[in-house]
């Protein structure tokens, strides 16, 4: 792809293909599986909790995979893991189009996670870590905001899904993941070690003396040390209790409002704001936290959510839904490519694709905890005043963790030392080898 695009930074063009990626995947998956829930009730006779848990099923399914998939990233590379992925993800949903039973609804979404996990944003955001360092979160930035641009995908799916019938829909949804999918794979690799092209795509940084200085060798605290850590633990938890109130705002929003009187359309346009006004995040706190500290730029991010959450008890009509809705989505957006860096800046990027998956099943736990336990609350009390606030809590005490944590300088020191040492080892020895 680099000879296509001699004059590119090859960074760039990894982050290009992770955000196909993630558009693809999110459009038909996230956001387009919701126009065959009618559907499949309709052909099948499924209730409501039956049809739902399915969906919940690969949410939670996710989480599970993730830390595999991270393992499987580390050791083969993200172009083996992406394209495994697309031809499990293309052909899980191309056998969903035949399914005749429950089972095989439910086994069909289990291998749709599965591929789903292998090509969506946290492989992508392994291989572009290891491209950026002075530009690191502003790359993560632009590479998920196809998370929040994949609904206008809805439309042209829901036509399908008209035209075709479900079952046609599906297989056309197959063969667009599959050809679409596996072309891009090959450009989504790690930086080689030897590659021409200086880090981040900017000239070298030199001393005061005009000497280069060498680039960042890739480094990592190994896994084993790293989730032991003060600091894994704190950023786990504070990202778990964002995960809380983010998800439960996702799936509660809806029924929220029409329980206020909100008629059922404009409550549906609330889920589209929602995602959009997430892209502003995305991009603003992306590029902030590359010149200001992550970690505050987290806990911002941490602090939109728990008041947006403490206001929406407060909300009576569309418009101030959409107020609220503008804290809560910026909040949630820049939350994503935050916390990508944030993991590399702390751990390294050698292991980051294990570090990420255990973070992502970690903050799932928290994401399937929310919607559960507040729609518990809402139907003891009749009322959503006592379960927002709830999820508002649960999002303050993230943010104390988040402005808690520190990282574990001592480790960060050992293994930086340990891979300038490696990396001046097989320097010499490729020196000796040409001599």
């Amino acid at each position: 792809m680099r000879r296509l695009f001699p004059n590119v930074y090859e960074g760039w063009l990894v982050v290009a293909a992770s955000a196909f990626y993630i558009t693809l995947t999110s459009g038909a998956i996230n956001y387009g599986f919701g126009t065959i829930f009618l559907p499949l009730r309709a052909e099948f006779g499924w209730g409501v909790a039956a049809t739902a848990f399915a969906f919940s099923l690969r949410q939670e399914a996710s989480g599970i995979a993730a830390p595999f998939v991270g393992v499987i990233n580390d050791r083969w590379g993200p172009q083996r893991t992406v394209a495994l992925g697309v031809l499990i993800l293309s052909g899980a949903v191309f056998g969903m189009s035949f399914i005749h039973s429950l089972w095989q609804f439910y086994a069909a979404m289990l291998l749709v996670s599965v591929g789903a996990s292998s090509v969506g944003g946290p492989v992508g955001m392994a291989a572009v870590t290891t491209w950026f360092e002075r530009r690191r979160a502003r790359a993560l930035a632009l590479m998920t905001i196809g998370g929040g641009l994949a609904g206008v995908m809805v439309v042209p799916i829901a036509v399908m899904v008209d035209v075709l019938g479900w079952r046609g829909a599906l297989r056309i949804e197959a063969l667009v993941l599959l050809v679409a999918g596996v072309i891009p794979a090959f450009t989504t690799r790690f930086r080689p070690v030897d590659h021409p092209q200086p880090m981040d795509g900017l000239p070298q940084a030199r001393t005061a003396d005009g000497v280069p200085i060498a680039a960042t060798p890739r480094w990592g605290i190994p896994v084993r040390q790293a989730v032991w850590t003060p600091s894994f633990a704190m950023l786990t938890f504070g990202l778990a209790g964002i995960s809380f109130g983010t998800a439960t705002v996702t799936v509660l929003q809806i029924p929220f409002l029409q329980s206020i009187g909100i008629p059922g359309p404009a409550a549906a346009s609330s889920v589209a704001f929602y995602a959009l006004s997430s892209v502003l995040g995305r991009l603003g706190f992306g590029f902030l936290a590359d010149r200001y500290s992550k970690r505050l730029m987290m806990a911002t991010c941490t602090a939109m959510i728990a008041v947006g959450l403490a206001l929406l008890p407060f909300v009576h009509t569309i418009w101030e839904a959409f107020a609220v809705l503008l804290l809560l989505g910026p909040g949630f957006g820049g939350t994503v490519p935050v916390r990508a860096a944030m993991i590399a800046d702390t751990y390294g990027t050698k292991y980051f694709g294990t570090l990420n998956g255990l973070v992502t099943f970690i903050r799932t736990i928290g994401s399937g905890l929310g919607p559960l336990v507040v729609g518990f609350v809402v139907d003891r009390t009749g009322f959503y005043t006592a379960g927002w606030l709830l999820a508002s809590a649960v999002a303050g005490a993230g943010l104390v963790a988040v402005l808690v944590e520190r990282p574990p300088e001592a480790l960060r020191k050992q293994w930086r030392e340990h891979a300038a040492a490696e990396g001046a080892a097989t320097e010499a020895q490729a020196t000796r080898s040409h001599a």
